[in-house]
């Protein structure tokens, strides 16, 4: 028998199924097994459970790699919840508190896996094409910026030249297919709705402008404990429109959205208005928009406003104790759904028909959680794609366009993204040009020849509304010809924590100053606990959460390499959650309910592929969305858009009317009582 580790618990799962080759494994006492290999005779000691999972993976590998369980943490609320915010703040006990929410949930297993060698091979593959079974240990990687092969810059340039980007063409496409779109369904007034009639002089952007003023102000009257819109400079915004109307009336267009109203997230620099992350303390001043706003603005879009967002940016459903939380448009009820979060103010305000685009932010699923609940589209980005502040520097968080339907979701894309002269580690400077070639070049329905990628188990994880409605989208990308290939995306629970630390972490560093300060009293309790949480990581914990983004960035990018072009699963597991009762004084720390609303997002922000999601169903009780997400490989969002552009079909009877929905009437001229349909 060869030698024995002397620490048996550090090895690790993916250690014995992939450097072993025809295992035998021997029973040992107190619960463990050791396993011989036939060509070198290597041994290493697992625990029964390993054992049982290594030998069934064997059998059944796609069924048996799934590990991710839900957060084990008590939800709190009201007064409870704010005691509990203030506990973890005293050394012993918070010492005590945290480390047990650790051990439940099983971050001294994640850092083990961190620190034990890993080979190439993919896990729960037998193609010798997806690796080998050399190991080796993982070295930590920060930024999920993916360095393109010669190969694959080859590519996107010999795609560049085929679909040039011609953003007036891309335009006018939309104008082209809603002429002859059905005048019996119901359907969003879109980016082109706006730009034709201006064109043709039966509205005006000033028009526009002055009833969009009108019916937000009404609405925050009528609906002060969940306002959706939370700034806006209403009179550098009339001085806009007025300058837009000027333009159109001379034939002096600025650019394909030029007075068109739109919304951005509370947390993204935009001059004229204050970053306050949602908060009544922080007021931070803008002196210069972030790159995606200033391309915005010389297309000429009008920015109406700032959206309310979850305080801070760190939760998933935007709730919000200063400005009140935001309604989830749809819900036949009548009861207060979420929106979703962090992005809840933007993702209502498309869905209710205010603003055709919006623009958000998303670290763990802030743009494709709302957007998912609230039945919209909306895009993650590749990491880099679409620019940032670069001087916050965050690894996890991605900014991109929310809208009401898939075009204008990529032509918002075309306009926002491109690489940042400010970025100080030239990471978005690594890109290829912005190009949208499969969804240009690909118009019919015919996927032959399309991949896509199941891991089955992973959307068993959901409710069966969902799961049902997923099922029926697979089907029907089938009947279009693509072939759906089942894959194994393993670790999830080891991927999930490492994200957890990370965004934590990152967060706390930036609230630092606050939270040590006479502002933690200003924090709603559930943020404090999320910085409590984010201050507590140790700096070996930090590193072995950087060294499980390495093993998930090499997976994923083999996966894509050699084995599929996108990636299915649900948007979210389950519908928009009920806002409760007992969370209107203090909110809820509910990290069980947070964490599986991030189910399906939370690879995409650690390894940085871009993600997309739209709605595919509603559900029969509550007609609350069901929506879906496509994944794709690093800066390959024209597939992405391919994809969804052929996925109306699936939904029965087309797009629903939201419960609560703003009826601009821009046409018609209907006095102001007729636009606010369903708004209290």
């Amino acid at each position: 028998m060869g030698p024995m580790n002397n620490n048996p618990l550090e090895s690790c799962f993916v250690t014995v199924q992939f450097s072993v080759h025809k295992p035998h494994p021997t029973y040992l006492t107190k619960g463990y097994y050791y396993y011989t290999t036939i060509d070198t005779g290597y041994v290493k000691i697992v625990p029964c459970f390993e054992h049982y999972l290594c030998t069934n993976h064997r059998k059944n590998p796609i069924m048996q790699v799934y590990n991710l369980e839900a957060v084990k943490a008590p939800r709190l609320c009201g007064v409870p919840l704010d005691l509990f915010s203030r506990l973890l703040r005293l050394p012993i006990i918070k010492e005590f508190i945290l480390k047990l929410i650790k051990r439940k949930n099983k971050i001294p297993e994640m850092v083990r896996f961190a620190n034990s060698p890993h080979c190439h091979r993919l896990e729960g593959e037998d193609d010798e094409s997806l690796g080998n079974n050399d190991t080796q240990h993982l070295m930590p990687l920060y930024y999920p910026v993916h360095e393109m092969t010669k190969d694959e810059a080859e590519m996107h340039q010999r795609m560049v030249k085929e679909a040039p980007l011609n953003l007036k063409a891309l335009a006018d496409a939309n104008v082209e297919a809603l002429s002859s779109a059905s005048k019996d369904k119901f359907r969003y007034w879109t980016i082109s709705d706006y730009t034709s009639r201006y064109l043709d002089g039966s509205i005006t952007p000033t028009q526009v402008v002055d009833k969009l003023i009108n019916i937000i102000e009404e609405m925050n009257t009528r609906n002060q404990n969940s306002s959706v819109v939370t700034q806006m400079n209403k009179e550098e915004l009339r001085l806009q429109a007025a300058e837009s109307t000027k333009r159109y009336q001379n034939k002096n267009i600025m650019g394909v959205l030029d007075g068109v109203p739109i919304l951005v997230k509370d947390e993204i620099p935009t001059v004229g208005h204050s970053v306050t992350l949602g908060t009544s303390f922080i007021s931070d001043r803008v002196e210069k928009d972030v790159l995606p706003i200033i391309k915005l603005k010389q297309q000429g879009v009008l920015i109406v406003g700032k959206t309310n967002q979850h305080e801070i940016g760190i939760g998933t459903t935007g709730f919000n104790l200063l400005h009140g939380t935001p309604k989830n448009p749809y819900g036949r009820d009548g009861r207060h759904y979420y929106t979703g979060g962090s992005t809840s103010g933007s993702a209502a305000a498309v869905a209710m028909g205010l603003v055709p685009l919006a623009v958000g932010s998303d670290g763990g699923g802030s743009i494709r959680i709302p957007s998912g609940l609230c039945g919209i589209v909306g895009l993650k980005a590749t990491y880099k794609r679409v620019a940032r502040d670069c001087s916050v520097g965050c690894s996890v968080s991605h900014a991109g366009p929310m809208a009401n339907n898939v075009h204008d979701a990529a032509l918002a894309y075309a306009i926002m993204a491109g690489e940042a002269e400010n970025d100080h580690r030239r990471h978005s400077q690594m890109q290829p040009p912005v190009h949208l070639h499969a969804y240009l070049t690909n118009q019919s329905t015919d996927l032959k020849g399309l991949r896509i990628g199941i891991f089955d188990e992973h959307i068993k994880d959901s409710d069966e509304n969902v799961q049902r409605a997923t099922k029926r989208a697979i089907e029907h990308y089938q009947q279009l010809g693509a072939e759906i290939v089942p894959i194994a995306l393993p670790h999830l629970q080891e991927i999930h924590m490492a994200h957890a630390i990370t965004i934590s972490t990152e967060m706390y560093s930036l609230m630092e100053e606050h939270y040590q300060s006479s502002h933690f009293n200003q924090f709603c309790p559930e943020s404090r606990v999320s910085l409590a949480i984010g201050r507590s990581w140790s700096s070996s914990e930090f590193l072995a959460a950087q060294k499980v983004r390495s093993y998930a960035m090499h997976h994923i990018e083999v996966l894509f390499q050699n084995k599929v072009d996108i990636i299915l699963s649900p948007a979210t597991p389950c519908t928009a959650p009920l806002m409760r009762d007992d969370v209107a004084s203090h909110g809820e720390s509910n990290l069980s309910e947070t964490m599986a609303l991030m189910k399906y997002m939370i690879h995409g922000n650690l390894t940085g592929i871009p993600g997309l999601v739209f709605p595919i169903a509603y559900d029969d009780e509550t007609s609350l969305p069901i929506s879906l997400q496509l994944q794709a490989a690093h800066w390959r969002e024209d597939l992405l858009f391919r994809v969804a552009r052929h996925s109306q079909d699936i939904l029965r009877g087309g797009i629903a009317k939201p419960e609560l929905y703003v009826d601009l009437n821009l046409v018609h001229n209907e006095k102001q009582s007729d636009i606010l349909v369903n708004s209290q």
